[in-house]
């Protein structure tokens, strides 16, 4: 078995076995190699190492029981902390804030509009017009104070959806939902104002812009020649166009979902974990590991 098939396998068991007792030790012995070998070849595939990726599955795992409401000593036993103390700290350096934080926040939100904290990338629901998106698009700039030009975004989003006047998605939907979708995901993962821009027109590829844009979007077009990327920006375009795409994979060939799957862990979830987009990383690899397993 080539290494980058038995690393999506290694890091499906792993998030089959979130509550397990797991050690690099016993992570090996069941892919068949050594610690050593196993652990440099995992990381080279997947980007972080076994027990790296073990935990931050583990704290998404445990936050995601937490904002159900959830005791915070209890789920942290379960996915194998032995203190309040220590796992409290290990949940602030992934996330930035305290477990008691966002139990805080659930508590808080489930009062006063019946609905959890979200820990996860926003989500458009389908058939949405693409004005609606659009809106959804400013909103989110405006609540993360990013600085924006509306009129240049505008301006860009008539373009796009002049380029894509006709085009459809498979789901049947407008095409230019999908580039504002895409700008909708860069925008909630915090990417800067010319980053949105050029998600919103990535895939116009004879739309003529310049400066800073036109660099994002030469580097998104150099990844998916060549799988490589010198623009970080660029990086992200490309993460959140096959985010997109892979939330909405069933109205596309189903004899294609394995492949995509196989391509989105393999390539995509190294990426995500560069970027140390936890949330990205793992919706990734969620969306992935449904088709894998399936």
């Amino acid at each position: 078995m080539k290494h980058g098939e038995w690393a999506v396998l290694c890091t499906l068991y792993i998030n089959e076995h979130l509550k397990d007792d797991l050690s690099v030790e016993a992570l090996s012995a069941w892919a068949g190699y050594s610690p050593w070998y196993f652990s440099r070849c995992f990381k080279e595939k997947v980007g972080v190492s076994p027990m790296e990726y073990l935990k931050q599955r583990r704290l998404l795992a445990a936050a995601g029981e937490i904002a159900k409401g959830y005791r915070i000593l209890d789920v942290a036993l379960d996915y194998g902390w032995e203190t309040h103390g220590g796992f409290a700290k290990a949940f602030i350096s992934q996330f930035g804030y305290s477990p008691v934080l966002l139990r805080a926040f659930h508590i808080r939100d489930v009062s006063l509009k019946g609905e959890a904290m979200g820990l996860s990338i926003k989500q458009t629901e389908l058939n949405k017009k693409p004005e609606e998106l659009f809106a959804i698009l400013l909103n989110i700039l405006k609540e993360n104070g990013t600085e924006y030009e509306a009129e240049k975004l505008r301006n860009l989003y008539a373009k796009a959806s002049q380029y894509h006047y006709n085009q459809k998605r498979y789901s049947g939907e407008e095409y230019i939902t999908h580039p504002i979708n895409v700008s909708i995901i860069l925008a909630d993962m915090g990417a800067d104002f010319e980053t949105v821009c050029a998600g919103l027109i990535h895939d116009a590829v004879d739309l003529e812009v310049g400066g800073r844009i036109k660099d994002i979007l030469d580097a998104f077009q150099e990844f998916k020649k060549t799988g490589k990327c010198t623009d970080d920006n660029g990086a992200l375009v490309a993460l959140a166009d096959r985010l997109h795409n892979m939330r909405t994979i069933e109205f596309v060939d189903p004899s294609t979902w394995k492949k995509r799957a196989e391509e989105t862990v393999r390539i995509f979830s190294p990426l995500a974990a560069k970027y140390a987009d936890l949330r990205l990383r793992a919706e990734l690899d969620d969306l992935s590991f449904k088709h894998l397993s399936s």
